[in-house]
């Protein structure tokens, strides 16, 4: 399976939910997460609170649990399997202070066996509003149109990135854009960037257009919203719609020049010839003469590369092209032949047959980047075999790297990766894949156990600022290969299950505006044993540079 990596705006989650627990049910069963959800300290009842695992909130897969708030705006999800989770309330009219940047707003949280995560709180203030309307030169309403909502003030974009949904007008051309914290803002339609995502499918776009009638945002309204207050008449008047240009070419082998039929291909959307800023995987086929055309594109940088590498055994991508004011053609992508990689998995110091038959859960992960091109990167999946060996195919050139995921995505995988090696070389950081490259006689070391590492974080040199990211991983003394990583939680805690005995140094990272502060402890795990660790992170320390 070969899952294209798209770098598009998140706008929406689906929630798949396999189950419905209530304050009631299962009480005592498992772990459990605790709260409130509170206004000015009063608690609100009826409130939404959900909880998925740690990182499938956004991808709208695995376990998703829910719960009412009752009278005093208390919550409670039990019968949860330790892991850590993502906890947040639906409360769109309202500002969550607890938001930490990301969509849906809310909180890490680690559940242990038989554990309570209590105050898991959450404090809600009244959001602002901005209404209008967007009309055309001749005074007719625009519909169905995106409207974006850009904040002034640098700090109010971790709030509004984790509060606002899309805008869009009615049939009226009205729009609301609701649940806002007070602060300044600008507000426009239009969106140069990221037109082509809704021109492909045969929608209109305009000239990006601010508040009230300007396409130049130094000079655009700014509109001030106070704490729960309303901004009303912010009108924006758009020129015509403009109309789109086609792009068309073919693909051809790049070894024998000829027409390569059946391709599936997708656009990329790119800030300049080689920077990609989204990726639109289309419903289209090349002809079987290889050519292609897409229609409606808006002005813009763009490459068309090969999205269906998996079936194919192909990848290509074009070199970049501009649409302006024209049509543009005879694009030529070139199709090459996609590299292989094989080997065999190993369980360090485990012979019992049942414990390697649990390899049939875990599933092998490559992703592959170009740091150069226009290519996106991409995933290839692969099962290990009975015999403990494995094949990945269609690989692409650039940088692969290798983890090992559970094919449920609900538990934590039976195993970890303990080693990358070929030919007696450590790759732990990963391999260079060459065009066709039949890459042979990888070793892939796993480890089993049963150990549980149990950790709290504390600050010191200084309070911690709200909303700031810390993690926590774990490696081998020696290696750079990453064996275990989570996010400490609201509470300053995580937890790393499943852990193989011996010995390893754990760090603890926080994500500060002026970078990176870390810890680093060692720590002996045994099986059937949970280790506990507490960690001091000095927040007044020198910071390491950001990515």
């Amino acid at each position: 399976m070969r899952l294209s990596i798209r770098f598009a705006l998140l706008t929406a989650i689906l929630l798949t939910c396999f189950g419905l627990v209530s304050a009631q049910e299962n009480a005592n069963k498992g772990g459990s997460i605790t709260g409130r959800v509170s206004v000015a300290n009063k608690g609100v009842a009826g409130v939404t609170v959900t909880i998925s695992i740690s990182g499938d909130a956004l991808s709208g897969s695995g376990l998703t649990l829910s719960a009412k708030t009752d009278d005093e705006g208390r919550y409670r999800i039990s019968n949860l399997r330790p892991g850590t989770y993502y906890v947040w309330p639906f409360v769109p009219t309202f500002v969550v202070a607890e938001a930490t940047g990301m969509y849906p707003l809310g909180k890490s949280v680690s559940v242990l066996e038989d554990d309570v995560a209590e105050n898991i709180d959450f404090t809600l203030t009244r959001g602002a509003v901005i209404t209008g309307k967007v009309s055309d030169s001749n005074g007719r309403a625009v519909a169905d149109e995106r409207v974006r909502i850009i904040t002034v003030q640098q700090k109010l974009q971790p709030l509004v990135n984790s509060t606002l949904n899309e805008v869009r007008t009615d049939d009226r051309g009205i729009y609301r854009a609701y649940g806002l914290p007070g602060g300044t803002y600008r507000v426009a339609v239009g969106d140069a960037q990221f037109a082509a995502f809704a021109t492909i499918s045969g929608r209109r776009f305009y000239t990006q257009t601010f508040h009230p009638d300007v396409t130049d945002e130094a000079k655009a309204r700014v509109v001030e919203l106070a704490e729960g207050g309303e901004a009303n008449d912010v009108d924006i008047t758009v020129a015509r719609s403009l109309t789109g240009h086609s792009a068309s070419g073919r693909f051809v082998d790049a070894g024998n020049g000829q027409p390569a039929p059946n391709i599936s291909f997708g656009l990329t959307i790119l800030s300049d010839k080689t920077q990609s800023r989204g990726y639109i995987s289309l419903r289209s086929v090349a002809t079987s003469t290889g050519a292609f055309q897409i229609d409606n594109l808006p002005p813009g940088t763009y490459a068309v590369s090969i999205t269906d590498g998996a079936s194919s055994g192909y990848f290509g991508s074009s070199e970049s092209f501009v649409i302006r004011d024209a049509d543009v053609s005879d694009i030529e992508v070139k199709v090459r032949r996609g590299a292989t990689m094989s080997g065999n998995v190993i369980v360090e110091g485990i012979d019992d047959r049942t414990i390697l038959a649990k390899l049939s859960r875990v599933q092998l992960q490559a992703f592959t980047y170009m740091s150069e091109g226009n290519s996106v990167g991409m995933i290839s999946n692969s099962d290990i075999k009975a015999d403990g060996t494995f094949q990945i195919s269609s690989l692409r050139p650039g940088k692969l790297t290798i983890s090992v995921n559970a094919r449920d995505r609900t538990v934590t995988p039976d195993f970890v990766l303990l080693a990358i090696e070929h030919n007696g070389a450590d790759k732990s950081q990963g391999f260079q894949i060459k065009e066709g490259e039949n890459i042979s006689g990888v070793r892939l070391v796993l480890g089993y156990g049963t150990g549980v590492i149990r950790g709290t974080v504390r600050i010191e040199g200084g309070p911690l600022p709200s909303g700031t990211y810390l993690d926590a991983a774990f490696i081998r003394p020696g290696s750079s290969l990453t064996i275990g990583h989570t996010r400490v939680d609201a509470r300053g805690q995580f937890v790393f299950e499943r852990v193989p005995p011996g010995n390893w140094e754990l760090g603890v990272n926080a994500y500060l505006q002026g970078g990176a502060v870390s810890a680093r402890q060692a720590i002996v795990t045994s099986n059937g044993v949970a280790t506990e660790i507490t960690v001091t992170l000095d927040v007044s320390a020198k910071h390491k540079p950001g990515p």
